[in-house]
């Protein structure tokens, strides 16, 4: 099914998925061996690779994950970001951690994500503003996943606007879920829209969103691929909707899991030709140095988003790397 936005309705047509073939670095982690000599330096040959594929441009996945102790979950308390426009059809804004994203069509505007509840009035209608954009021109808001500091300001432009909510089946199970248990910021929630599902592309206008399903940090988060553009040139964005921050909380078996998401979503990256790397929790992806390069951008600067086709599945591996030296350390245990 391909969802259209068109008079307020969303219409579908049946379009098959494709399928990919990639070669990701390393082999799913796996270890019953508990001798902590034999551990640790099945660890380390994951975290080599890590090292490697980070070289010396891409240092920040490999710190924030491969480092013990500087992983860490997103800070609901963060600052607001600065308003800024990324490209000449994707825009952020939100809070600092957890930022939210506009792309704008010829039909008007698609969220990813739409950051807490709390944040609605005095942070993302301002950015709007400052951005020279209307939140009344919102038509659909798609979630990364179903945790609240994601969906948590959906339902106002839901209510307010009409714009439409769309995640995966399992998600909208994960928000109902967190209702039902009185999870911090679980309320508003949106009620419950479209279901989007990996092979049914996402068009709005002349923008298509391509989904791709990447169960782990939630069992429907999901991952995002779309064209942005620079002046005359095209580039094509891939933003992963469901990463794991604090291996600490999550079992071996869940990042198991994770990583295979990580495999398959990369395969469809690479046939996609994504190049420009971007996160709804951008604490690991050095983005604070790329937005003041952006600032100081002049005329003919490359576009400091834009980190290649090779760097953008390096980028991921690395994490996919780090992920698995955990996995063995947990599975020893």
């Amino acid at each position: 099914m391909r969802h259209t936005m068109a008079d307020g309705r969303v219409a579908g047509l049946v379009a098959a998925a494709a399928v990919f073939s990639f070669p990701v670095v390393g082999v799913r982690a796996q270890s019953t061996d508990a001798d902590p000599a034999s551990v640790e330096a099945r660890a380390a040959t994951h975290i080599e690779n890590a090292r490697r594929l980070a070289g010396t441009e891409l240092t920040a996945p490999f710190e924030f994950f491969c480092v013990p102790g500087n992983a860490r979950p997103n800070d609901f308390s963060a600052p607001p970001l600065e308003p800024v426009k990324l490209f000449d059809n994707l825009y952020a804004f939100g809070n600092s951690e957890t930022v939210v994203y506009a792309i704008t069509t010829s039909e008007g505007i698609v969220l990813i994500d739409a950051g807490v509840a709390a944040e609605v009035e005095p942070v993302l209608l301002p950015a709007f503003s400052t951005l020279g954009l209307d939140p009344a021109d919102v038509k659909l808001i798609l979630l990364g996943h179903g945790h609240s500091d994601h969906y948590g300001g959906a339902s106002h432009f839901q209510t307010e606007y009409g714009a439409r909510v769309g995640t995966t089946e399992a998600d909208w199970s994960t928000i109902e879920a967190e209702v039902a248990a009185g999870r911090r910021g679980a309320t508003p929630a949106p009620t419950r829209d479209l279901i989007v599902r990996e092979g049914e592309p996402i068009v709005l206008g002349d923008t298509t969103i391509t989904p791709i399903e990447i169960p782990g940090h939630t069992p429907g988060a999901l991952a995002f691929i779309f064209d942005v553009q620079d002046g005359d040139a095209t580039h094509v964005a891939g933003l992963f909707g469901g990463t794991v921050l604090a291996t600490a909380y999550t079992p071996a078996a869940g990042l198991e899991r994770y990583i295979d998401s990580i495999a398959h979503y990369l395969e469809i990256a690479a046939a996609a030709g994504v190049d420009v790397e971007i996160q709804n929790h951008p604490i690991f992806d050095d983005t604070p140095a790329r937005l003041a390069a952006l600032a100081a951008r002049r005329p003919g600067d490359p576009h400091p988003f834009v980190i290649g086709t090779d760097g953008y599945q390096r980028f991921w591996r690395i994490v996919s790397e780090c992920m698995q030296a955990d996995i063995v350390r947990k599975a020893s245990r």
